[in-house]
């Protein structure tokens, strides 16, 4: 699998279907992730629950670096730092995830999420583990 057959909308995953996470890759490798939050999935302020905005960043890192590896890549975070710049409002949610740099068995990547509102409620960067001999 390369970057160019990932292109288009990828199919769930157990988990991202149970939160109704939906992904898609663009041509240029960059992760576009959504989700349609309404208030049963906000928190007791009626804002989005910071978990679910950290789900759909660790779900587009990890899509993003997949897209850039050939074979079929098995990757996992090592840690993802989260930066909530403002409270989300429910709506459209949508990350846009990329790979900043990339060694053998490490990877950088970034996060960005806009809330219902279309402003940017958090940012996320995260470290993947590239697992050897699962990328040809």
């Amino acid at each position: 699998m390369t970057g160019q057959d990932m292109i288009g909308t990828i199919r769930a995953d157990p988990f991202t279907e149970r939160l109704g996470i939906t992904s898609r890759i663009n041509e240029d490798g960059i992760a576009i992730t959504t989700h349609q939050c309404t208030a049963d999935e906000c928190n007791i302020f009626g804002v989005v629950h910071g978990a679910l905005l950290f789900a759909m960043a660790d779900v587009g890192m990890g899509m993003a670096l997949t897209s850039q590896l050939s074979g079929k890549p098995r990757v996992g975070s090592i840690t993802v730092t989260s930066n909530y710049i403002r409270a989300g409002r429910p709506g459209l949610l949508r990350a846009q995830s990329r790979l900043l740099k990339r060694g053998r068995a490490v990877a950088f990547l970034e996060s960005e999420i806009c809330d219902g509102e279309g402003e940017i409620c958090a940012r996320f960067s995260g470290i993947f583990h590239i697992y050897a001999g699962e990328t040809k």
